[in-house]
């Protein structure tokens, strides 16, 4: 189902995690403050519509333990590798949304996907993150009515409310295990490990897709890195990341499934 030659004749999709050079998911990103946003709002809701054409998704390593039940993690073909959650693998399906636009239950949302409309910007020289917002979100609400006051992110008082907090909490806490992450990815890099890779899925009435784009580790290589390499890496966690990584690919059969799935309520 998976492999590393060349792809074969097939409908085909990439796995491509940005959007016209800004973050998948966002469109209109602006740093929040309470000059310019001291009423705006974000309306609460349960809807992932915004990711129902997305086909992967970045992850921080952190939530491999999570990930490694529902999606096969794959890393971005990217100058600076990205690790990611596979949802689907035919062009924009996202298999794990619900007809609803809500996620399939008992499966994991990836922080990533979690954490929309907000993400942190980073201001490097001073050191320090700002939250942002993408006001061409649904859920941003330029001016909050009187009914939606409790949906407000700045108090009177100029202080962000206890929505706005969470949310500042969430992205530094995202940002920080995403720093680790590409200290993890640049350690793959550097030994080598990551390999071109494409999946080849074929359905039952023989229908192929092929959806590539991305790497792997190379499990011969990873298996004859020096002791002193898997020692360090050893004290640092990073082996229980590749093992992970490599027991997610059970997960490729779980998108087949789901896909099964929504052909069958379809035809229902």
């Amino acid at each position: 189902m998976i492999k590393n030659d060349e792809p074969s004749a097939a409908s085909a999709a990439t796995v491509d995690p940005a959007i016209n050079s800004l973050p998948l998911f966002y469109k209109a990103p602006v740093v929040l403050n309470v000059e310019q946003h001291g009423n705006c709002g974000l309306a609460d809701s349960n809807s992932f519509a915004f990711a129902r054409e997305a086909i992967a998704v970045p992850l921080d390593m952190s939530e491999f333990v999570p990930v490694v039940r529902d999606y096969p993690i794959v890393f971005s073909d990217a100058e600076q590798p990205t690790p990611l959650a596979v949802l689907g693998f035919k062009q924009n399906q996202n298999l794990f949304l619900e007809e609803d636009d809500t996620w399939r239950a008992d499966r994991y949302i990836p922080a990533y996907v979690r954490r929309y409309p907000f993400i942190v910007t980073e201001i490097s020289a001073e050191n320090r993150q700002l939250l942002a917002i993408d006001t061409a979100s649904e859920r941003f609400i330029p001016s909050v009515s009187d009914e939606q006051m409790s949906r407000r992110l700045f108090n009177d008082d100029s202080a962000p409310t206890e929505l706005a907090q969470a949310a500042i909490n969430f992205c530094n806490a995202f940002h920080q295990e995403h720093l680790r992450t590409i200290e993890f990815c640049q350690a793959l890099k550097d030994a080598k490990l990551l390999v071109a890779n494409h999946a080849d899925m074929q359905l039952p009435d023989g229908t192929r897709y092929t959806l590539n784009g991305f790497r792997v580790i190379d499990e011969k290589i990873f298996r004859e890195l020096p002791a002193d390499t898997l020692s360090e890496w050893n004290k640092k966690g990073w082996l229980d990341f590749v093992i992970l990584h490599f027991a997610s690919r059970q997960n490729w059969q779980t998108l087949l499934d789901l896909n099964a799935l929504r052909a069958q309520a379809q035809n229902a």
